[in-house]
């Protein structure tokens, strides 16, 4: 799917199109949690969920299957979200919690797992004196932020990165919003577990169609996976940007109003 810049979605009339074709059939729902869900924060522990938000999680979960996808481990996404019910999809596509329990990882985490700590220890003390500059250890990657940083001492964690990729190939860089991301080198993304999503809820009968929000640049793996003739990609950014998303939200107060109409259309016709 090539790039181009996304239909606004909010207003009765942007939305229409879209909302028509996710109210009625099987649908699943994908969803990113920072900056989409819950506004960006400038360390990652602060970023929450506020009450209208989940709330609205709890009825579209009692409406539809609904996964909220994300880079964050499966722990801590679970303690922010804390909705029943909810698939929950971690580590960028490594790891999909569903709610009988059950928890499906990627094949071939052995590898980076068994070089996490050296590479964790090798970017803090590589940034020790970087002011601004968080490193973040997770269960199966790590991320480099920079929200915080000045100019240099952002050039400075680039430095850093690039370095540090070099010496473990064990692990990609994905690069995010002030963010830089090790992840194992497995071929398995966003995008991929929306597919296995899709794939299971579509077993006993017809494949469901796919609503996907996200603003990162992870998310344009779940976006390329879409067809745009019967699912719906929407980007949120504070402004239209070339995406393989076909649709745009500013930001998660418009995403939580879209939200609050599909769940309307689709209570309409729930018996």
């Amino acid at each position: 799917m090539t790039n181009a810049i996304p239909t606004p979605l909010d207003g009765a009339a942007g939305g229409a199109p879209a909302l028509a074709r996710l109210a009625r059939g099987p649908l699943l729902v994908g969803l990113d949690f920072d900056g989409t869900l819950a506004p960006i924060a400038d360390r990652p522990d602060a970023a929450q969920l506020d009450a209208a938000m989940r709330e609205r999680l709890r009825r579209l979960v009692s409406l539809v299957p609904t996964a909220v996808v994300s880079g964050r481990d499966l722990d801590d996404l679970s303690a922010r979200v804390a909705v029943p019910g909810l698939i929950l999809v971690g580590s960028h596509g490594l790891e999909i919690a569903r709610p009988d329990g059950s928890v499906d990882r990627a094949e071939g985490l052995e590898s980076s797992d068994a070089e996490l700590d050296r590479l964790v220890d090798r970017l803090r003390e590589a940034t020790r004196d970087l002011a601004g500059v968080l490193v973040e250890p997770k269960r199966h990657s790590v991320a480099v932020h920079w929200r915080l940083a000045a100019p240099a001492e952002e050039l400075a964690a680039g430095r850093v990165v690039a370095q540090s990729a070099f010496s473990f190939p064990e692990f990609m860089v994905g690069q995010g919003k002030m963010v830089a991301e090790f992840r194992p080198a497995i071929d398995r993304h966003k995008g991929g577990a929306i597919n296995v999503l899709r794939a299971a809820a579509g077993a006993g009968g017809s494949s469901p169609a796919v609503l996907y929000i996200g603003d990162d640049v992870t998310d344009e793996d779940a976006f390329r996976i879409l067809d745009r003739t019967r699912d719906v990609g929407v980007l949120v950014a504070p402004a239209p940007r070339a995406t393989a998303a076909g649709w745009w939200l500013p930001d998660t107060d418009a995403v939580g109003a879209f939200l609050d109409r599909l769940i309307e259309a689709r209570a309409a016709i729930t018996p």
